[in-house]
């Protein structure tokens, strides 16, 4: 049996991000357990990039201007300090992967997965599915969770098709809400990134209380595509996913850490991660390279608090068909760069006032009269 000083189990965007701080400088010996073969482009990563990552030659594409669009409206704002931008997974993955193989003491163990562990004195017993035991002293485990997801949590579920054709004008705003009149609770959007003048990336998300069918999704995304005739364009690659909108509690016990969005590393409102990610694995790689005991990624009370009260606020808007306006109504209201720091989690003072002020107050008061009186049930979803 191979002993390890940590088990990355998942290689997903917080294992990846903390590998590549660690490869130059950690002491330790590291196994990576990932059933997935990589590289696979099935992933893309977006955000404002607020501070500086090791990834940054990795961005394939970024956008000074966003649009959301209901109704008649097309709100486009802008800032030139803080550009979107949009990485490959498959990018990411080649970055990481290489980090790894430049260390002849860590392991990648591919194509395996956990299917049991057990904690042994100082260390964790794990053994994987094709029969092979190690040992770690430490496991950080980034697998998707299992949640139940009470009002006012909600899943963002998502299909989306990079397609390639011509007509495809590479040059507009990135489409960051395009929302669609559909019965479907709470809200359904078209997400779309103008790649180039001949690649798209079209996504129809929805903010959903369960999550919904996968082919049923890509139905309403064919019907959607057929509208806007690209129906004959060359689909390159298609993405899916549900993302846990949920305050997920940290998790670190006898040496056991959840991370990434097992461990709350989402952005409950908005489902970004990738960006606080980065922030986490700053902190844990600095931690372990010190030698000290690193931190599960943290999370804001207040910013908790807000999520909760604003998806309080969309349940109430969507029975009466208003969901949407919420949206608008904050992009329309507040500054654009105080709104991007507050979406990724790094508000100022002056972002948070403006953001307060950028909502009508008596639904929001409501909302958050009624998400208060029942936050200390909802404040942590189980993970099953």
């Amino acid at each position: 049996m191979s002993d390890f000083d940590l088990a990355l189990v998942g290689f997903g965007a917080a294992a990846m991000s903390l590998a590549v701080r660690l490869s130059a400088h950690y002491p330790g010996r590291i196994a990576v357990v990932e059933p997935r073969p990589l590289p696979l482009d099935d992933q893309t990563w977006c955000g404002w990039r607020v501070h500086d990552h090791p990834f940054i030659e990795q961005v394939e594409r970024s956008w000074t201007s966003w649009s959301v669009r209901y109704a008649d409206e097309d709100l486009v704002r802008s800032s030139q300090r803080l550009p979107y931008e949009m990485l490959r997974s498959s990018a990411v993955q080649q970055r990481a992967l290489g980090a790894v193989e430049i260390r002849d003491d860590w392991s990648y163990l591919g194509g395996v997965s956990l299917v049991d562990s057990a904690l042994e004195a100082d260390s964790w017993r794990l053994t994987l599915s094709d029969g092979r035991e190690i040992s770690a002293k430490r496991v950080m485990d980034s697998r998707a969770p299992t949640l139940q997801l009470p009002r006012p949590w909600v899943w963002q579920s998502f299909i989306g098709r990079e397609i390639s054709g011509p007509d495809l004008d590479g040059s507009g705003p990135v489409g960051l809400m395009h929302f669609l009149e559909d019965d479907e609770p709470l809200l359904t959007f078209v997400y779309e990134l103008p790649i180039s003048d001949s690649r798209r990336l079209v996504e129809l998300t929805r903010f959903t209380p369960n999550r919904p069918d996968r082919a049923e999704l890509a139905s309403a995304l064919d019907r959607l595509l057929e509208q806007r005739r690209c129906g004959g364009y060359t689909v390159k690659r298609e993405e899916y996913g549900n993302l846990p909108m949920a305050p997920i509690a940290p998790y670190d016990r006898d040496g056991w850490m959840r991370t990434g969005t097992a461990g709350g590393s989402m952005r409950p409102a908005t489902g970004y991660a990738f960006h606080g990610i980065q922030q986490w694995a700053d902190q844990c790689a600095d931690a372990l390279i010190a030698g000290h005991e690193p931190a599960p990624p943290g999370r804001q009370r207040i910013m908790d608090w807000l999520d909760g009260v604003f998806l309080e606020s969309l349940w109430a808007d969507a029975e009466l068909g208003q969901a949407p306006e919420r949206f608008m109504t904050l992009f329309r209201n507040t500054p654009p760069e105080s709104l991007v720091r507050f979406l990724m989690s790094q508000p100022r003072a002056l972002d948070l006032w403006g953001v307060l002020r950028a909502l009508p107050a008596p639904p929001m008061i409501a909302a958050a009269g009624r998400y208060s009186l029942k936050r200390r049930q909802l404040a942590c979803p189980t993970q099953a």
